[in-house]
């Protein structure tokens, strides 16, 4: 698959393909080719609402995040269907976040994560791939630098909506801390917003931010 970033036009998809390759990073909207694997074609979301309000509660799990509308109401890719699956074949049923699962398939970091239990995985939208830079998406063309980004989105152990009032570092599988925060309904991961956070799958608790987290050094 490939991935390309241009200046204009819808996000199209999922995308990336062999060698990941990516176009130059403009400002403007992102879009890929479309793949059947990563959960077809789809619109972007709209930018996040910091007065938006947290989604409401469905069964024990209160969502957190500026745009939980993101998320289906029912069917594939709903909060319900993603219960009942392993983290990243549960995301892979949101058009919406198709670039990050075919990152983690092509970082070959898909069995490491559907089979490991009680951690987070925090999953930037497609939309967050645009503001990178051309430096940060030439990195995401070497497969190891590219394992590295997908760990740093990993967190070792559960992340609580609670943590980020309390300004918590957990630590992800990169070896590196993330920094979480809140202030009123906006919830934080580093710089990213959250758009819809505190998603339960089998495996692993899920938030979904509107960039890229990208490990220190």
């Amino acid at each position: 698959m490939r991935l390309h970033v241009t200046r204009s036009g819808p996000v199209a998809g999922a995308a990336i393909m062999l060698g990941l390759t990516v176009a130059a990073a403009a400002c403007g909207s992102f879009s890929t080719s479309s793949a059947r694997s990563t959960g077809g074609a789809g619109p972007v979301s709209p930018p996040p609402n910091p007065s938006a309000s947290a989604a409401p509660t469905s069964g024990t799990a209160a969502r957190v995040g500026a745009n939980c509308t993101m998320i289906p109401a029912q069917g594939k890719g709903s909060i319900s269907s993603m219960s009942g699956q392993q983290a990243v074949f549960a995301a892979s049923g949101n058009p919406q976040l198709s670039v990050f699962v075919s990152a983690v398939r092509k970082a070959g970091l898909g069995k490491t994560l559907n089979t490991r239990h009680g951690y987070t995985l925090v999953i930037p939208a497609n939309s967050a791939f645009a503001s990178l830079s051309k430096t940060q998406i030439a990195s995401l063309r070497n497969t190891a630098s590219l394992a590295r980004i997908v760990r740093y989105n990993a967190v070792s152990s559960q992340v609580r909506p609670s943590q980020f009032a309390s300004g918590a570092h957990p630590v992800t599988l990169a070896g590196k801390s993330l920094s979480l925060s809140r202030s009123g309904s906006v919830y934080k991961v580093n710089d990213a917003t959250v758009l819809c956070g505190n998603i339960k799958t089998s495996n692993a608790t899920v938030y979904i931010v509107s960039k890229v987290l990208l490990p220190p050094g």
